[in-house]
């Protein structure tokens, strides 16, 4: 029975488990074990914000239904958001390690090879060499972001509520600088923000929004403080839309009066070479290709650019927003750009511009779902 507000439709998750036993025979995975909560949703619909408790995901190469394991009090969330007809459950007390192993039992894992995220931040070593352990006829391997690669391609209702987060994200930015205008602190610019973006549909994100103003423009992902926003300073802000999980973020700079030449020069050097970046961006181009068209002009006037120019974004818990591990525009990496995808393209010239678009890939390119805010240092 399909859950009370389930995201996607039961068909849809039921594709995604195919692609994902697909995958999995490919690797000759019998069993894949799930703890990323990104990833236990894109299977499921489940979530919750108590994901701090230990949860799992078993998914077998044949199964037609996942098994899912999870803190008993978190167990109306199964019913709540995912397709899913049963659960399992652990209670204070339990061990969740020894309940992870009965339900691979239950399933016929005893001899299986089973799969591992070894990567995810919430599988620890101890869990980790506790099941090997009581496991010991079973065979372990690496399966790290073997489902983030699936999630790459976005299907036309992930697409939807990228485009929803967008333009939440667009209009929390419109009201930050509306409430920079009135003179205010960094932390009234944040209230006004999460006014805009809660009434508009907005969910808690991935990341906090990012408001920094004067010498914090130039401190990475700071939060906002007390700190009063002044005449002849830089505001660097970068804020988030978040629709049912989906994350689009857009990032602008306003000068507080007029800007230095310097600020002026970054911005029409970051603006042109993004452009570019964003007209080239187009199924079948290699992301190095793309990034260079970001990194060469910036280089020219910040030549220690080190930053990321773009990265996959899509579903997120904290503390992150995408899935940037797998898909990252730089030049260390290449990879082909393909229809269906949706990216964070970021472009910063250090402490004196910056400013980003998400787009998503179609057949003719990159569609901005950021698409109404002035490309421009933003001048108060």
């Amino acid at each position: 029975m399909p859950g009370r507000i389930q995201a996607f439709s039961t068909e849809e998750f039921q594709s995604r488990l195919r692609k994902t036993q697909d995958e999995m025979r490919s690797r000759g995975i019998d069993v894949l074990l799930l703890h990323a909560p990104e990833n236990i949703y894109y299977l499921t619909g489940y979530q919750t914000s108590g994901y701090f408790a230990y949860q799992t995901l078993v998914v077998t190469e044949s199964a037609k239904e996942p098994t899912i394991l999870v803190r008993y009090i978190e167990r109306g969330n199964v019913d709540e958001y995912s397709w899913l007809s049963h659960d399992e459950t652990w209670k204070e007390g339990d061990d969740v390690v020894q309940r992870t192993v009965d339900v691979i039992l239950k399933v016929g894992g005893a001899n299986a090879v089973i799969g591992l995220e070894k990567s995810s931040w919430f599988l620890t070593a101890k869990v980790a060499e506790e099941l090997v352990g009581k496991l010991s006829t079973a065979r372990f391997v690496d399966a790290s972001y073997l489902v983030e690669r699936i999630r790459h391609i976005k299907s036309p209702q992930e697409l939807e509520y990228i485009r929803k987060a967008g333009l939440i994200a667009e209009a929390e930015i419109r009201t930050a600088i509306e409430t920079m205008r009135r003179g205010a602190t960094e932390a009234e610019v944040a209230a006004a923000v999460f006014q805009t973006g809660v009434s508009a549909g907005c969910e808690y994100t991935g990341l906090p929004h990012h408001i920094m103003s004067g010498h914090r423009a130039a401190v990475c992902h700071a939060n906002w403080t007390n700190k009063p926003i002044v005449p002849r300073e830089l505001v660097a802000i970068e804020l988030y839309g978040c629709v049912e999980r989906y994350h689009a973020t857009q990032v602008r700079t306003i000068s507080m009066g007029e800007p230095s030449a310097e600020s002026r020069r970054a911005a029409e050097v970051v603006i042109r070479a993004q452009d570019e970046a964003l007209a080239a961006l187009k199924p079948g181009v290699s992301s190095r290709a793309v990034d260079a068209l970001v990194r060469g002009p910036i280089r020219t006037i910040k030549p220690d650019y080190p930053n990321r120019s773009g990265y996959s974004t899509g579903i997120g818990f904290p503390p992150k927003t995408a899935e940037w591990e797998t898909l990252d525009f730089n030049e260390t990496h290449d990879w082909e750009v393909k229809e269906g995808m949706a990216f964070h393209m970021l472009a910063v010239a250090g402490k004196h511009f910056g400013l980003s678009e998400t787009v998503v890939i179609t057949a003719n390119g990159a569609e901005r779902v950021t698409p109404s805010n002035e490309r421009a240092l933003i001048i108060i």
